[in-house]
């Protein structure tokens, strides 16, 4: 991890679309840019455990962040992906001393750093910023939440169904043969994605595959038949 501090980080804050910036004016960007710090993390690097303090928190410039929890026997869970413009971190500010994830940086990533006394002064010079992260937690809530009631009631293939589409909406691309979902995902990823062996993941692609819902070529995955997907969604 590399980072750099202070002045002449960049006006980058002020050309981003963060969702915690919804709504200030330019004079507010620029008077919040020097704030924050801003790190570089590799493919695979930790950016935090939960063994560290949530002292900060975190804005993705460019690249992609997964939050995930991790049993003692090794298995993993993804709690979400994050994309350029997310917010993340358990500050401490919030009564959390103690980060409750892991967050891994997908890819190379450039992250955005606030600490958390220029938390709590930037907040309360910018009210609207509050504002913005209670938005922001609350959306973070209502999908934990659905994720949670996935998990507990809705078997495999719909929990896969759901995450295609999810997939589907946030990176597809329409193409001649169907929408190309424009990532690559290992099927390690998808079923951590949606809590099941990679095994299980495997097969159910491959019924997905037959029934003609999908294609999967080189690690990527086309969506043929989106109104199929939508109706094993919501199926028991």
């Amino acid at each position: 991890m590399d980072i750099e501090h202070g002045e002449g980080v960049g006006h980058i804050i002020a050309d981003a679309e963060h969702e915690i910036f919804d709504g200030l004016n330019d004079a507010d960007l620029a008077d919040l840019d020097d704030r924050f710090a801003m790190a570089t993390f590799r493919k695979g690097e930790l950016i935090y455990s939960p063994f560290d303090r949530g002292e900060a928190m975190f804005l993705i410039e460019s690249g992609r962040v997964r939050l995930f929890r991790s049993a003692a026997d090794g298995r993993q869970v993804t709690l979400s992906m994050l994309d350029p413009g997310a917010t993340f971190g358990q500050v401490s500010v919030l009564d959390e001393p103690m980060h409750d994830a892991y967050a891994e940086a997908m890819t190379d990533s450039v992250v955005r750093i606030l600490r958390v006394a220029d938390l709590e002064r930037t907040i309360g010079e910018h009210p609207r910023m509050a504002l913005n992260l209670m938005r922001s937690l609350s959306e973070r809530l209502r999908t934990a939440e659905d994720q949670i009631e996935a998990l507990a009631f809705r078997p495999v293939p719909s929990r896969l169904a759901g995450k295609l589409l999810e997939l589907m909406d946030r990176y597809g691309r329409v193409t001649p043969n169907g929408i190309r979902i424009d990532e690559r995902f290992t099927h390690m990823q998808l079923a951590e994605m949606i809590g099941t062996s990679r095994e299980t993941l495997t097969k159910v692609l491959n019924e997905m595959r037959d029934a003609g819902l999908i294609d999967v070529r080189e690690r990527l995955v086309w969506v043929l038949d989106a109104d199929g997907l939508e109706r094993l969604k919501t199926s028991s």
